[in-house]
């Protein structure tokens, strides 16, 4: 890494586990580490332990001046982005001014985005978004959920996010997921739901890690048919959600995205039996305004939220840094 380029600390804060890593304006990542988030319970003194050591331990570690910390944070956040006020996952977080206390900890700008935003923004300025007005990332893994970017600025519904897109209804007499919502395509697209099928389809649990390997890989036609399903139903999940946010371009991101092709091509057509003549035709008569939607796969894995946390910090090349 040069050390001419100015780095920002990126951390991803998630349900299972916290990331961070030093990132430069050309993405590269260095010092990069792991640690369970273990949030739970009230008390959110043992995460911030944790935390402010492992973060002392990549300053530690910077070869340049170190400009900002970014965050992507499981939650909602509240409208200053100090931290989640909704984290079914990390509940000590909840209510937390994280972005105070590391400002006056170290000394530096913060930065917070929600989860979401803050994938969709790595997948945006590093990965497969680049270049396209409207950019859509659909995560889909424990639950599900999509991040939007319009002209590479976030979307904001509220709490941060482009709105809770995971709970769109796909089937009214479907399952109820852990919001209580029935049929929405987190209840459906999401780990139970790859488990649901599997238990039907194999007479036995199967863990949805283990189906989604199998279809990658395309040597179980079990998995394979199981994940053409889960594929449809994110066609599905696009083709209402398209409608509103007129994506450009929607990336599949995520541990399921890891299914490769036979999720994908699912997916893509199912949408395109449903919406497809739709933006085919506002394509051809709106002279460039509305496209065609291109679905993909997403290329930064597990590695978007850091990314995306310090986009807002960072001078990246050809593009002005965003904000929220």
């Amino acid at each position: 890494m040069s050390t001419s380029q100015p780095l920002a600390l990126g951390i991803d804060v998630g349900g299972t586990s916290t990331k961070m890593g030093l990132v430069n304006t050309a993405g590269e990542i260095t010092a990069f580490r792991q640690m369970p988030t273990e949030a739970t319970g009230t008390d959110p003194a043992p995460f911030l332990n944790r935390l402010y050591a492992a973060i002392d331990a990549v300053l530690g570690a910077a070869e340049a001046d170190v400009i900002g910390l970014g965050l992507s944070m499981h939650g909602e956040l509240d409208a200053e982005r100090c931290g989640p006020i909704i984290a079914a996952n990390t509940p000590a977080l909840r209510n937390l001014d994280v972005r105070g206390l590391l400002e006056a900890r170290y000394g530096m700008r913060v930065v917070i985005h929600n989860d979401l935003i803050a994938h969709t923004l790595g997948e945006y300025y590093f990965g497969c978004g680049h270049g396209v007005r409207r950019f859509m990332c659909l995560a889909v893994g424990t639950g599900l959920g999509a991040g939007v970017l319009v002209d590479g600025k976030p979307l904001i519904i509220d709490g941060g996010n482009s709105g809770n897109t995971g709970l769109v209804i796909l089937d009214p007499d479907g399952p109820m997921d852990a919001n209580g919502v029935k049929g929405s395509a987190e209840a459906l697209c999401g780990v139970k739901g790859i488990e649901r099928l599997a238990l039907a389809r194999y007479g036995r649990a199967v863990k949805a890690r283990d189906v989604i390997a199998a279809a990658r890989e395309q040597q179980d036609q079990t998995a394979v048919e199981i994940m053409r399903q889960i594929g449809a139903y994110l066609g599905q999940t696009l083709a209402t959600l398209s409608v509103i946010f007129y994506p450009h371009r929607v990336a599949l991101t995520g541990g399921t995205a890891a299914a490769g092709s036979v999720l994908l091509e699912a997916c893509g057509e199912t949408f395109d039996v449903l919406v497809g003549d739709f933006f085919r035709d506002i394509a051809a008569n709106t002279r460039g305004h509305f496209r065609e939607v291109e679905i993909v796969l997403g290329e930064q894995g597990g590695e978007a939220g850091i990314l995306g946390s310090v986009v807002e910090l960072l001078p990246i090349a050809g593009d002005q840094p965003v904000s929220g």
